[in-house]
């Protein structure tokens, strides 16, 4: 049997949500486009319904309880639900519809760029919303459900999401063919540790729980940091020049080579001291997927599959799914490639 629940029990939910994600009624309150007393007197009477306490309040600022917590992520789970319901339910004669919201990093989203628009051609009433995102963005928006799922790379997997794992990229220091500094073709800590560096960098903050990308990684080796940018073009730009060199995984070096002539750059893999990036399909553990974010997914999947399969090919892991841990790295490269893309 189905317990009857009050008529506003759902609202009382959506306000609980926007409160605890912005900390503040009357921010919630905003976002809503209701009053701060309404979204205060639907938190009480949630707390009344639930007989617990979700939020201690501190003077003027709201923070979450141990029960909020545990209710934030079923309230999470119970929209997808909904969300879920009405997609399924309104998906007749087996035509795809509704939205779909995508996050991914800008190397595996050019990758991705076929598979998209011939999912699209195929299913024309289904909307697909793109946000181009660095990884910690992805993860952050995919544990809080503002995406469907995320395509992203990682050295190791966050623990409470679930990750199809599609891509093995390795990790490459890149340097002018003619570069004055005499790296050898396999090079040791010792070698990179004397080098200039071009540096990837997000941002100026250190976060408390750094997402696992080979740019962290990175940093025990990059003694020397030069110029530090969040552009990989301007990246490869730099090292055109010879300013320094650089560390990125082979499909970010890949993605920027469209539209640039970079003939006078090489790169050697590095995967015997750091390890390699892992790019796949990010979902929220527990998640109900919607139909049409579902058949994206499996899209995508067939693509990478097929793009493994051709010479030069992305070395593909399709089919595994990891929930956390750290991957092994693979072994070290005997010869040290020059080609151009490699």
């Amino acid at each position: 049997m189905i317990p009857e629940l009050n008529g506003d029990f759902l609202q009382w939910l959506r306000g609980f949500y926007y409160v605890a994600k912005t900390g503040s009624v009357r921010r919630a309150a905003e976002l809503m486009h209701r009053n701060p007393s309404t979204i205060s007197y639907q938190l009480r009477s949630l707390e009344t319904e639930l007989n617990t306490v979700l939020f201690d309040r501190y003077k003027k600022s709201l923070q979450i309880t141990p029960e909020g917590k545990k209710l934030l992520g079923w309230t999470i789970t119970t929209f997808e639900t909904l969300q879920s319901m009405r997609s399924a339910v309104g998906t007749t004669d087996g035509h795809l519809q509704g939205d779909i919201f995508l996050g991914a990093t800008l190397p595996v989203a050019i990758m991705a760029v076929d598979a998209i628009a011939a999912f699209r051609a195929e299913n024309p009433q289904v909307n697909i919303r793109i946000q181009r995102a660095l990884s910690s963005e992805i993860v952050q928006a995919v544990k809080e459900s503002r995406l469907d799922f995320g395509l992203t790379g990682m050295t190791a997997l966050p623990k409470l999401d679930t990750m199809e794992i599609l891509i093995k990229a390795r990790p490459l220091l890149v340097m002018r063919k003619d570069s004055m500094w005499d790296i050898p073709p396999i090079p040791t800590e010792a070698d990179l540790e004397r080098l200039p560096f071009v540096v990837f960098q997000t941002s100026l903050e250190e976060s408390e729980q750094p997402t696992p990308t080979l740019q962290y990684a990175a940093r025990r080796l990059q003694k020397n940091t030069v110029i530090s940018v969040n552009n990989y073009h301007l990246i490869m730009q730099f090292v055109r020049c010879d300013v320094g060199v650089a560390i990125m995984d082979e499909l970010c070096y890949r993605a920027t080579m469209f539209g640039s002539d970079w003939s006078s750059i090489v790169s050697c893999p590095l995967d015997h001291l750091l390890p390699n990036v892992l790019y796949g399909i990010l979902v929220r553990r527990h998640k109900h997927i919607s139909p049409q974010a579902q058949a994206l997914m499996d899209a995508l999947r067939r693509h990478f599959i097929e793009l493994a399969a051709q010479p030069l090919g992305p070395t593909l892991l399709a089919g595994q799914t990891q929930k956390g841990g750290q991957p092994k790295a693979a072994r070290p490269r005997r010869k040290a490639s020059s080609r151009k893309g490699d």
